[in-house]
């Protein structure tokens, strides 16, 4: 039985809303924040054993923590989690039709804090279906599983993106003490009370957001070059490549594969997502403040 004084946060992302950002920021204050009885678990942590984190953290098999993470974990005030990857894949590898994401996140949760013997509070960024999808997309061909956007989208309708019903889903889960969201539009507004709510407000200040984008999305320019070459029988792990010769960065205006009224058509259901979200007991939902106005991409 672990010492019970400590608390726990798990950091689930979702995919494409920052996360990296979030977790390099942190990160890179590690030592400062323990020092602050803050013990920060990324994905550096977390996957370098190559384990699942149940694996890492020995949940439902009987096996004991390992020896350097009890030593952790009993010097900490707070234990903060981030791994997205815990509650499901942001794109399945066998191409199958997507109905509900993250279909396994509730129970995975349960496992933690039933592995760790406490609530875990839980923590996750919601995004506009069509962006989320853009974006996950854009992650599919840097990934070299190449298809075109149109045989994607079959795939990842933009109806399968309901945050609503994730949060619900977790809300209803044994083992989740606080359950807060925030919506990636609004992330760089927000990041400060991120923080506060992960780490504690006294260890948040010490934590600064880095000045730059850790996986930035493709340009139009860059999606066509990768099809382009995929097409003339290329290999499909040329993404990042072409990313840097034909990015964002330099001007190439960002891929989009829908249209207007696609783009105010998802608009409409992620504003009555957030409005659900909103009026759920016991969710905390920092304030978009993009909900009055013209959504930002």
């Amino acid at each position: 039985m672990l010492d019970p004084a400590f608390s726990v946060a798990f950091h689930i992302g979702a995919h494409k809303t920052a996360t990296s950002h979030l977790q390099r920021s942190i990160g890179a204050q590690a030592d400062a924040l323990a020092a602050r009885g803050v013990q920060w678990f990324g994905p550096h942590y977390l996957r370098k054993w190559d384990q699942t984190l149940p694996e890492l953290l020995g949940l439902g098999d009987g096996q004991a923590l390992s020896g350097q993470l009890r030593s952790l974990l009993q010097t900490a005030q707070r234990v903060v989690l981030s791994e997205e990857n815990h509650i499901g894949v942001l794109n399945d590898p066998r191409r199958r039709p997507v109905t509900c994401r993250y279909p396994k996140a509730a129970p995975r949760i349960r496992a933690v804090a039933q592995g760790l013997d406490r609530n875990v509070d839980v923590f996750l960024a919601i995004r506009r279906p069509t962006g989320f999808v853009n974006a996950a997309y854009c992650q599919q061909l840097m990934s070299g599983n190449v298809m075109l956007m149109a045989q994607y989208r079959k795939i990842n309708p933009t109806e399968s993106v309901d945050w609503a019903d994730l949060v619900a889903r977790l809300r209803a889960t044994a083992g989740v003490g606080q359950l807060v969201v925030w919506c990636y539009e609004d992330y760089a507004v927000h990041f400060s009370a991120i923080c506060a709510g992960l780490l504690g407000p006294a260890a948040a200040g010490v934590v600064q957001p880095i000045d730059r984008y850790i996986h930035r999305g493709l340009s139009a320019t860059a999606v066509a070059e990768i099809l382009h070459r995929h097409a003339l029988g290329g290999a499909g792990d040329a993404g990042r490549n072409v990313r840097a010769l034909l990015s964002v960065e330099d001007g190439y205006p960002p891929f989009d594969g829908f249209t207007p009224a696609e783009h105010a058509a998802g608009d409409s259901a992620y504003r009555a997502q957030i409005a659900a979200i909103g009026a759920m007991p016991r969710v905390t939902l920092l304030d978009p403040l993009w909900a009055d106005g013209p959504m930002r991409a």
